[in-house]
């Protein structure tokens, strides 16, 4: 395999498991929590979204040459 080939599966694995982590986390707290919940799973939902932005939806490829 090459090597940039390894760095991007193993990236890719790694967001895959800190959003797997994030969303137990989440699962946790909202069913822990009888009311009040909200401010909590938004602030842990943050870090989330922050993933799905930066390494699946390609954002900063768009500001690349080329476009997609």
């Amino acid at each position: 395999m090459d090597d940039v080939y390894r760095r991007k599966i193993r990236l890719g694995m790694l967001v895959f498991v800190g959003l797997l982590v994030f969303d137990l986390v989440e699962y946790f707290v909202g069913s822990g929590m009888q009311s009040g919940a909200l401010i909590p799973l938004i602030l842990l939902a943050v870090p989330s979204v922050w993933l799905i932005i930066r390494f699946y939806m390609h954002i900063a490829q768009l500001r690349q040459k080329g476009g997609h």
